[in-house]
């Protein structure tokens, strides 16, 4: 049978005829040793063939892999792995005679049982003797069955963490909780998550850019340990809570860090996420608590005192009103309006001190009971050039005692106006939001410090000459009491707001 022998730069150099006989002194004594060891050892299944297909060596591992033997095949044209793609692969070893070489994937068939097909990627090149001629044709098989199932596994692990990821991602938009995956070594944030834009209203994309604006936002109390305490690679979980005035709320509020390192493999710190949650609501309840705690404890130990001094102190009250009807005294009035300032004063503790069991509630119109008490307190304010202005909107009723709300908005007012001595503006201002109706009460006065302000529910705090410290504390108890909240926003020179909230009745 003749063949052609070709030049690998592609020329013909001569033609071959290929016997029985010299398959067999081609296979064994050939200068090119086609069964040389390393041909023997290759773990892929390897074949040689001839020009027209036929089998002229094939190593141990091709065996293995289609339960045949050297002395079945050679010789042979080697049909069974290539069933299904005959012509394909004949084109494919013309173009090895030209001195290319083809890697391709594709489905071959078993020997013994051809319906069973597997992924394979074949290796065809040419190989040439030691005058540099093409003598024959290698193919190298190697089965990606297993390749091909992990392949298929690292997709699906990969499917399943971009699941995950999108849940967390998920789980992430839909948390109060603000998050942040900081990269220590690039000192670039690599993700917020949403609560950003809606707890602090900063855009995500600003922040990305400038995470300095969280310094314009906000002024942090102790800056430079916030950012030693974000910027460390300790490898260890860590949390540190600390304070910041909302620049654009002139509210101070409280913040709970918490940083957890990413581990590299080295044990080094690269990265670590961060969770910053705002808990100014619950310092805020605690410090409430605390109060309440204190103020249980003094207002029950001077209820016992108000007890003990309200019965000798109506007798001397009694007897210093006898005294100056039989002898007018000087003395005798200053005598009887310090017995009932003690006596009003004495009331204020056992108000505090006493649980409001018997308060009735109605629903009422806030409005109206506002209207009521600015036209009681026109009188004082004209006095002290002081202007009562409001802005009421429609609202819904609240359930409520009238008399002690009265109590809380005269007590603010009468505070309000002693904050201007040079006279001022005060205005009374109300809405409707999620469930409750909103009060503020504006002055245009002094001010109040923030130290004062941290300190406006302590019992007995005041820094009025005549002042008991008791005034807001009844205030606190009786919007709490009401089942509301009272607090005081404040800028020294500007003024001062009082932001009482009130659930509506239903």
């Amino acid at each position: 049978m003749e063949h052609l022998i070709v030049h690998k730069s592609g020329q013909l150099k001569q033609t071959v005829n290929f016997s029985e006989e010299s398959l067999e002194f081609f296979d064994r004594r050939s200068t090119i040793s086609w069964r040389h060891t390393f041909f023997d050892h290759y773990e892929e299944a390897s074949v040689i063939l001839d020009f027209s297909g036929r089998v002229l060596s094939i190593n141990p591992a091709f065996g293995k892999m289609f339960d045949c033997t050297q002395k079945e095949l050679l010789g042979k044209p080697l049909i069974f792995p290539f069933r299904n793609l005959q012509q394909e692969f004949y084109k494919m070893v013309q173009s090895v005679l030209n001195g290319e070489k083809i890697v391709y994937q594709q489905l071959l068939r078993r020997r013994k049982n051809e319906d069973q097909m597997f992924p394979a990627k074949l290796t065809i090149s040419p190989v040439f003797s030691s005058e540099e001629d093409i003598k024959g044709i290698l193919v190298i098989i190697k089965d990606q069955t297993e390749i091909d199932e992990y392949k298929t596994l690292i997709e699906l692990q990969n499917e399943t963490l971009e699941t995950e990821e999108n849940m967390l991602l998920d789980i992430t938009k839909h948390i109060d909780e603000l998050i942040i995956l900081f990269d220590l070594e690039k000192n670039k944030i690599i993700y917020t998550s949403p609560a950003f834009e809606r707890k602090l209203d900063l855009n995500l994309v600003d922040l990305y850019n400038k995470p300095s604006l969280l310094r314009k936002r906000f002024d942090i109390e102790k800056p430079k340990q916030l950012l030693h305490f974000f910027k460390c690679t300790n490898s260890g979980h860590r949390t540190l809570e600390f304070k910041a005035t909302d620049l654009r709320k002139n509210k101070l509020r409280w913040f709970l860090f918490e940083i957890t390192p990413i581990l590299e493999m080295d044990g080094t710190v690269k990265r670590h996420i961060s969770i910053l949650r705002d808990i100014t609501e619950l310092k805020e309840k605690n410090n409430q608590i605390k109060q309440l705690d204190q103020l249980g404890a003094i207002g029950q130990m001077a209820a016992g005192i108000a007890h003990e001094i309200k019965n000798p102190l109506t007798t001397i009250k009694g007897f210093v009103q006898l005294l100056s009807e039989q002898a007018k005294s000087e003395y005798s009035d200053i005598i009887l309006s310090e017995l009932e300032r003690i006596e009003f004063i004495m009331g204020e503790i056992l108000l505090l001190a006493k649980p409001q069991t018997n308060i009735s509630f109605k629903k009422e119109n806030l409005n109206k009971i506002i209207l009521e008490v600015m036209s009681f307190m026109h009188p004082e304010a004209t006095i002290h050039d002081v202007v009562l202005n409001r802005n009421l909107a429609p609202i819904p009723a609240v359930s409520c005692e009238a008399k002690q709300i009265k109590q809380v908005l005269i007590n603010i007012i009468k505070n309000a106006i002693e904050a201007m001595p040079h006279g001022g503006n005060i205005r009374i201002k109300t809405y409707y939001s999620e469930g409750f109706i909103r009060m503020n009460i504006i002055d245009t006065g002094k001010g109040i410090s923030k130290e004062r302000l941290q300190r406006l529910r302590e019992p007995f705090y005041t820094d009025k000459e005549k002042g008991t410290g008791l005034g807001l504390m009844i205030c606190y108890k009786l919007i709490e009491d009401h089942h509301g909240t009272l607090h005081f926003t404040s800028e020294e020179g500007k003024g001062t707001c009082v932001h009482i909230k009130l659930p509506v009745a239903t």
